[in-house]
């Protein structure tokens, strides 16, 4: 709604492209004001004025008392920090991600954690016919994977809780969509530093996820092997995950 007035759809996609292409002039002019983004992009002074308060209202672009124009803000900024980390840890973890796949012989995958759901960075597919594929940019549902459950033991329930959905969805008949079962499964994962996918992604795929720290402490990423039920057994996952651990430690410590 704008004005009071409810937007078509159509409307609503066409202010949307004129926000992001005053984010764009922004960054490549470093700062702008309300005549230079009226004259630059084709839109009247008092359109262009409205999306620059919009954007600094929503912390993406900023305007401090005695500044001239607007420049980037503190969320643009950490989008932008947010990006060049995920850039880093891939290639921190590319060699590493190689050798321990073809150490185990399995699929081998590197996940960021973005608020209640993972992203797949990369991942090395092993040679087996049957294996599990790498479909970069792929997001699951943190909860239901070995990696989400790794990052998501990091913090405390509270902040899972306010991050995660209240109704835990479930891509799998394995899939925990319980608040008790989820927080079980966390203190588990806290205590023994690993956890484990148990057909909770996928139908008939078992995983083992560890969480990558930075030299602080704080959490970076996460990596899981992943690979059929059959050829993964869950007596198998605590040495998979100590060799996890060891990889996790070699990409931390080339940060």
């Amino acid at each position: 709604m704008v004005d009071g007035k409810h937007l078509s759809a159509t409307e609503a996609l066409a202010s949307v492209t004129k926000a992001l292409d005053v984010l764009v002039l922004a960054y490549d002019r470093g700062e702008i004001g309300v005549t230079e983004t009226a004259r630059e992009l084709g839109i009247s002074r008092s359109t262009a004025h409205r999306i620059l308060v919009t954007l600094q209202r929503t912390g993406f672009l900023r305007h401090d008392p005695g500044q001239h124009g607007y420049s980037a803000g503190p969320q643009l900024v950490r989008m932008g920090l947010a990006a060049i980390a995920q850039l880093d840890v891939r290639r921190q973890a590319r060699r590493p991600l190689e050798e321990l796949s073809e150490k185990l012989q399995e699929t081998v995958c590197l996940y960021s954690l973005d608020a209640a759901v993972v992203r797949l960075l990369d991942g090395v597919e092993c040679r087996h016919v049957l294996r599990v594929s790498v479909p970069l940019g792929q997001e699951l549902p943190a909860h239901v994977t070995a990696a989400g459950k790794a990052l998501l033991a990091l913090r405390d329930s509270a902040d899972v809780r306010a991050t995660l959905p209240a109704v835990l969805p479930a891509t799998a008949a394995g899939s925990i969509t319980e608040w008790p079962l989820l927080e079980v499964e966390l203190e588990e994962v806290r205590a023994r530093g690993w956890a484990a996918d148990l057909e909770e992604s996928a139908h008939d795929l078992h995983g083992v996820g560890v969480a990558i720290r930075n030299r602080i402490g704080e959490p970076l990423a996460a990596i899981s092997v992943y690979a059929p039920a059959v050829r993964l057994r869950e007596q198998d996952m605590p040495a998979v995950a100590t060799a996890l651990q060891e990889t996790a430690t070699t990409i931390a410590r080339a940060e």
